[in-house]
């Protein structure tokens, strides 16, 4: 009896027992499920709300420094007929780049980047403001009559600080119904990239730090070439990128970001200049340019690039070569280029060459000077041997000839050639150090500005540098 008792309330506790855990089980699943739902609920709102807000209202910084040590020693001295007085050397803060990117959703952000430098033999030309006398009394500080005149200085050395890049950024502009058949597509407007010479700053010549792309560089006490265009300018660029292409195309004012449509031989006219990019990525996809990591990557890009820039500005507006008296025409420029590079993560190698020509507008004005015909080659490697170690080399080979407005033969001609070879080291992901040589040589034919008669080394020199890029 007692073991039927006793086997009975067993049972009773078993049942309770079982039944209890199911329940406490059963609560602990819809607990659980609860949190899951809860956890979903809490994500999916803090994914719409990063939908939402992106990078609205945020900003990135970012710098790059270029710093370096240098000497320069030209081939013949002023006293002998030369462009330069002296050797040179000196400390100098080749540029300073300094910029900030405000996002005004996930994409699209306004990018201002401020910019500095201090070179040898760089000089700054300003105006200073005078007071005026107008009544003739001696006195400049009467109410009333003082006005500012202006007088140009030049402070030699200056630290220039300004605007070299100042844009709107739009991410996508391909309307939806065509997104199918046209490439990414973005656009900058405002102070803004011109298409060629930041491409090949981003995938072939990697070292702006101690020496411009070939296009750019221009008769200095460290730099010699023709100086043809600049890498910014007020206008917009339309840039589109595709698995096995990508292009850009802009239009400018012409003059680059530190000149304007109305100075030196230019009158301030609706002409404008129509520049373009075109690359094939034989190797690497074209969504990437300008993105690549040179250490670990292998791309193949072939290119071509130009302008036609209509009623073109020329800083010096000293186009003569052949008279003593500076002319003031106005001309057009074009130029046509085809540029190759391979790298792999051992070495890269690349080349280009282009030709260029500018047509003087105004030959009542320009008497003397009709057509200056460019003809530029160049090639550029580096080697990485071991981790952090770069070898660079690059030769440079650049002539231009002048013609008469009456087309008579040659008029002068210039020739030129660079040797550069460098060695870099990578310190950390921000900073490298870079020793280099460039050797520069140039020829005339005949008596020009740059240089007296009977002599042919204007531009010929020898320039060593130490070099620091900081990038952060």
């Amino acid at each position: 009896m007692n073991k039927i008792v006793l086997s009975t309330v067993a049972a009773t506790l078993l049942t309770m027992s079982f039944g209890y855990a199911a329940e406490q089980k059963s609560l602990e699943e819809r607990i659980e499920a609860l949190e899951d739902k809860e956890a979903e609920a809490y994500e999916s709102k803090k994914k719409e709300a990063k939908l939402k807000k992106g990078k609205v209202g945020t900003f990135e910084f970012s710098g790059v420094h270029y710093f370096g040590l240098t000497s320069a020693t030209p081939e013949t001295y002023a006293a002998d007929g030369g462009k330069y007085a002296d050797d040179a050397t000196g400390f100098e803060m080749r540029r300073n780049y300094v910029q900030v990117k405000a996002f005004i959703n996930d994409k699209d952000y306004l990018r201002v980047t401020m910019d500095g430098t201090k070179e040898l033999g760089a000089n700054e030309v300003v105006k200073v403001k005078t007071p005026v006398d107008l009544n003739g009394d001696g006195d400049t500080k009467d109410d009333g009559e003082e006005i500012s005149g202006s007088v140009t200085q030049t402070r030699n050395g200056y630290s220039n600080v300004f605007f070299k890049y100042a844009y709107l950024w739009l991410d996508d502009v391909v309307p939806s119904s065509m997104v199918d058949y046209l490439p990414a597509t973005g656009v900058e407007i405002g102070i803004a990239h011109r298409p060629w010479i930041d491409y090949e700053e981003h995938n072939s010549w990697y070292y702006r730090s101690f020496n411009k792309v070939v296009i750019e560089e221009k008769g200095t006490r460290t730099e010699s070439g023709v100086d043809l265009v600049n890498s910014a300018d007020l206008g917009f660029n339309f840039k589109s990128k595709s698995e096995y292409f990508s292009s850009e195309l802009g239009v400018f004012n012409g003059e680059g970001y530190h000149a304007d449509k109305d100075a030196a031989n230019q009158n301030n006219s609706s002409e404008l200049s129509f520049e373009y990019r075109l690359t094939g990525h034989v190797f690497g996809n074209g969504t990437d340019v300008g993105k690549y990591k040179k250490d670990t990557d292998e791309y193949a890009n072939i290119s071509t690039f130009g302008l036609i820039s209509d009623n073109h500005k020329d800083d010096s507006a000293t186009l003569d070569q052949t008279s003593d008296k500076a002319l003031k025409g106005q001309y057009d420029r074009e130029i046509y280029g085809i540029h190759a590079v391979y790298n792999q993560p051992f070495f890269l190698v690349a080349a280009q060459y282009f030709v260029a020509e500018d047509t003087a507008q105004d030959t009542l004005k320009a008497t003397n000077w009709g057509k200056r015909e460019y003809n530029v080659w160049s090639i550029n490697g580096e080697i990485r041997p071991i981790e952090d170690w770069t070898i660079i080399g690059r030769y440079d080979n650049y002539e231009w000839d002048d013609t008469l407005v009456d087309g008579a033969d040659m008029a002068s001609s210039v020739e030129g050639d660079k040797k550069i070879i460098a060695l870099a080291y990578k310190y950390n992901k921000n900073v490298t150090f870079i020793a280099s040589a460039k050797l520069i040589d140039e020829t005339y034919t005949v008596d020009s500005k740059k240089t007296v008669a009977g002599n042919d080394d204007g531009e010929s020199k020898n320039v060593y540098m130490l070099t620091t890029e900081v990038k952060w």
